[in-house]
């Protein structure tokens, strides 16, 4: 029994096992940290852009209103500059009328008040010389009285829409810098208006010498900008918050799924190393047994524990190669009819209490397939254990291979309960199980593990079911 120990090199599973566990945890631990950190840095992106469009949107907003102001404050007082004119020089309004006479310069008498010239010569606009003639009479205005800032103020409060989203403004006359009347508008309007590098600056000209002049200083409100624009900063915080909250519960279900995968990828591999060590030590024992008795029988159970255990340890290196790149399907001639008597005669044996009867149709031309006979023997198993399982006592069960034009097509049929109408969209999905399995135990994993196999040699698979008729199963693969 000692020769057989060292022979067959059993190691403790558990050690391997705490290394296993020890190394996923590490993994879990690295990936779940990652996925925190891509989680903050997407949630910050988030925000940060936000904020940039935001801003962006605010001083567009910002500049538009600064523009509407100057326009408004410009007509207004270009307005009221023009009626006091035309009042205090008794110009009527409705027909105003300017006469121009040609005098010699010196007929003109030396104390007469100029109050600008202009040439002819170098108008580009009909309208230029209109404005000079208003520009003078306003010049000559500004001498003999002053601009009536209450009325301007007036207007502007009436026809500046935007009139209450300002804090303080002021408006002021000058004379050569120096203040002639002036106005203030707010609370504590001073001083806010004594800081110079807040608000809006405008500056309008009087008269032609360049004398008088009209300027006038608006400090917005802090939140002039946002609050024409509440709804799409509301909107936008609302869409930040629910793409935050979707991606932090689509990290936390992906985390889920993968502790759960790496927990049965961890539990599988210890149940398949555990099988190799026993299977090891019976297939040496059955091959003491073989030489004293001679036995066709333990010869064959020898090959089949054999087979078992190389699958077995196949299994176990595909599992640390699917770890790093991914395992390839090794396709190799594959005799359909030979490999589904093996089945057959296996599933005899453990189905021996019910009366079984199997056929199998195979037509020369579908015998021989070009597909990995380890997936495809686990296919073909799962199918018809399946049928037999579900069929009842006596199972009657059909395998019919054949030939298509571009594809061998393989189907299996039973004579079991079916399956409902709702249910077969969802057969082929992991741990489904249908309604009419009865006291059949099982656990929704074959026919989902079928299905990828036949999916991975460019197959598909094809589910035909009546209810107490049984159902059909047929695979497709390329030929």
């Amino acid at each position: 029994m000692s020769d057989w120990y060292k022979l067959l090199h059993f190691t403790p599973f558990f050690e391997k096992k705490n290394d296993i566990c020890s190394n996923n945890t590490f993994f879990l631990s690295k990936m779940k940290k990652h996925l925190a950190i891509f989680a903050f840095l997407v949630l910050l992106l988030l925000v940060v852009s936000q904020i940039i469009w935001i801003s962006q949107v605010a001083e567009r907003d910002e500049s538009r209103f600064k523009e509407e102001v100057s326009n408004s404050i410009n007509d207004i007082v270009t307005f009221q500059a023009t009626k006091q004119t035309y009042k205090r020089f008794e110009i009527d309004t409705e027909s105003p009328s300017i006469t121009l006479e040609r005098v010699h310069t010196d007929s003109v008498n030396e104390k007469t008040k100029s109050y600008g010239s202009y040439e002819t010569g170098h108008y580009e606009e009909n309208s230029s010389l209109s404005k000079f003639i208003e520009a003078a009479m306003i010049e000559m205005l500004m001498v003999k009285d002053r601009l009536d800032l209450i009325v301007i103020d007036s207007l502007f409060q009436t026809n500046f829409p935007y009139a209450s989203e300002l804090s303080a403004y002021s408006l002021k006359t000058l004379e050569k810098d120096k203040p002639i009347d002036s106005l203030y508008f707010g609370e504590n309007a001073v001083q806010l208006l004594n800081d110079t590098t807040k608000g809006v600056y405008i500056t309008i000209p009087l008269g032609t010498s360049g004398t008088y002049r009209f300027v006038s200083h608006f400090v917005f409100q802090p939140t002039t900008a946002t609050k024409r624009m509440t709804a799409l900063v509301a909107l936008s915080g609302v869409a930040v918050v629910a793409v935050a909250i979707i991606l932090f519960v689509l990290m936390y279900q992906l985390q889920r799924q993968m502790v759960r995968l790496q927990s049965q990828k961890t539990r599988i591999r210890g149940i398949v190393h555990d099988l190799k060590s026993p299977l090891s030590y019976i297939y040496s024992m059955l091959g003491l047994f073989e030489m004293e008795n001679e036995s066709n029988l333990l010869a064959e159970g020898k090959s089949r524990v054999k087979r078992l255990s190389d699958n077995i340890e196949r299994m176990l290196s595909e599992v640390k190669l699917n770890e790093k790149k991914g395992a390839a399907l090794q396709r190799e001639s594959y005799d359909l009819e030979k490999h589904c008597h093996e089945i057959s005669d296996d599933l005899q044996l453990i189905y021996k209490e019910k009366e079984i009867a199997m056929t199998f149709s195979i037509e020369p031309e579908a015998r021989t397939i070009h597909v990995d006979p380890f997936y495809f023997d686990s296919c073909l198993r799962n199918l018809l254990d399946n049928a037999i399982k579900y069929s009842g006592n006596a199972p009657v069960i059909r395998l019919v291979a054949k030939k298509g034009k571009k594809r061998i097509l393989i189907a299996v049929a039973d004579n079991g309960a079916g399956i409902p109408p709702k249910e077969q969209r969802r057969i082929f999905t992991s741990f489904f199980r249908s309604s009419m399995q009865g006291s059949v135990k099982g656990h929704g994993i074959g026919l989902a593990s079928v299905k990828q196999i036949v999916k991975a040699h460019g197959g598909t698979l094809q589910l035909e079911s009546e209810l107490g008729k049984g159902s059909t199963f047929t695979i497709s693969i390329p030929k």
